[in-house]
C-alpha cells in the first residue's frame, strides 16, 4: 500500500510536525488548520520541523487549507483526525469525513485518550477505522501506534504498518482497543510508581529523574524490557516480583501530590512552576537540551 496523498486534520503542534514528517519522502500532504488559531503560525512551526530533518520546506509538496470542503476528497486515501482531545468534536470530525471522503479511504484518529472504536461509534465501514497513535515531536520520534477495534480489518492494518515502515516510523500493531494503547499504558504504570515514590518521600524528583535516565532508561536504548528479562532470567524476575509487586502503588485515581499541584496551578513550563520553576531562558535551554538528546538517542536506534 502506497499513500498518494494524506489529509491531516487539525494544525496544532502534533498535526504540523507529522505533516511535515509525512511530506519528507515525497507524498501529497494536505494539513487542515482553521484561521485565527494555530494554523496562523503554522508555517514557522513547519519550517522549524524541516530544519530539524535537514529538509526544504518549500519543497515539499504540503499544503494548508482553512476548511474540510476546501480538500481534494477525491485523491485523499489516508485521513488522519489530530484536534484537541474532545470527543464530540473528533466524532462530528468523523461524521464528516465520511460523507466527504471516497469509499476506500483509511480514516484514522491521531488520539492519546479516545478508542478508535468510541470514535467512529455508529458509522460504516467499521473495518476502515484506525487509531494512528503517534508521539510528540512526531517528526522525530519513530513510533507509531496502530489500533484496530474488533471490527478494523487486519489486513490493512498491515499494509498501513508496511507503508509507515518506509516513511521512517517504527509502527507497532495494538490488537485490542484499551485506553492507552501500548506504550501509554507501560509509561502510565511507571508514572504511577513515580507518583508513590515522590508522596512517600522516597526520592526527590531530581534523583527520580537520574534513576530512570541513568539507569534502565539508558538501557531501553539496546533492549525493551521483555529482551532485558530475557537476558536477565526470566527466574530472577519472576522471584524479585514475589518480593517487590506487594508494595507497589495499585491506586486508581490520581495521586494527591499531583492533583495538588494542578489545582494550586503549578502545571509545570506551561505556568511556569511545576516541580521546578521556569522561566523563558530555562524553559528554550531544557528544551533544547531535550531534542539534541532526543535526536542524539534516535541516530544510535538507527544506525543498529
Amino acid at each position: 500500500m502506497n499513500f498518494k496523498h494524506i489529509v491531516i486534520i487539525g494544525a496544532g503542534t502534533m498535526g504540523t510536525d507529522l505533516s511535515v514528517k509525512l511530506a519528507a519522502f515525497g507524498t501529497r500532504v494536505t494539513i487542515v488548520g482553521r484561521p485565527g488559531g494555530q494554523a496562523d503560525t503554522f508555517h514557522n512551526r513547519a519550517r522549524n520541523a524541516g530544519l530539524d530533518l535537514s529538509l526544504d520546506f518549500d519543497q515539499l509538496k504540503l499544503q494548508l487549507l482553512p476548511d474540510l470542503i476546501s480538500v481534494d476528497w477525491p485523491s485523499a486515501d489516508l485521513i488522519i483526525e489530530n484536534v484537541n482531545e474532545d470527543l464530540a468534536l473528533k466524532q462530528s470530525i468523523f461524521e464528516q469525513v465520511v460523507i466527504l471522503a471516497n469509499a476506500n479511504a483509511i480514516i484514522a484518529s491521531n488520539s492519546s485518550t479516545f478508542g478508535i472504536s468510541l470514535i467512529s461509534s455508529g458509522l460504516a465501514p467499521q473495518a476502515r477505522f484506525f487509531g494512528l497513535h503517534f508521539f510528540m515531536p512526531a517528526h522525530l520520534v519513530p513510533l507509531v501506534e496502530i489500533v484496530t477495534s474488533e471490527h478494523s480489518d487486519v489486513q490493512i492494518a498491515e499494509k498501513i504498518k508496511l507503508y509507515l515502515s518506509t516513511q521512517g516510523f517504527v509502527p507497532v500493531i495494538v490488537r485490542k482497543d484499551v485506553p492507552g494503547f501500548l506504550a501509554n499504558r507501560i509509561q502510565a504504570a511507571m508514572m504511577r510508581e513515580v507518583w508513590n515514590i515522590l508522596e512517600r518521600g522516597i526520592a526527590t524528583p531530581e534523583d527520580v529523574d537520574k534513576a530512570v535516565t541513568y539507569g534502565f532508561g539508558c538501557r531501553f536504548l539496546a533492549a525493551g524490557p521483555v529482551m532485558q528479562k530475557e537476558m536477565s532470567g526470566l527466574d530472577i524476575t519472576c522471584s524479585a516480583s514475589k518480593n517487590v509487586f506487594p508494595d507497589l502503588s495499585n491506586e486508581d485515581e490520581p495521586p494527591k501530590i499531583l492533583s495538588d499541584k494542578v489545582e494550586r496551578g503549578e502545571m509545570g513550563m506551561k505556568t511556569g512552576l511545576g516541580f521546578w520553576s521556569w522561566n523563558d531562558e530555562s524553559i528554550s535551554e531544557a528544551r533544547n537540551g531535550y531534542v539534541a538528546k532526543l535526536k542524539a538517542a534516535i541516530k544510535i536506534l538507527s544506525d543498529s
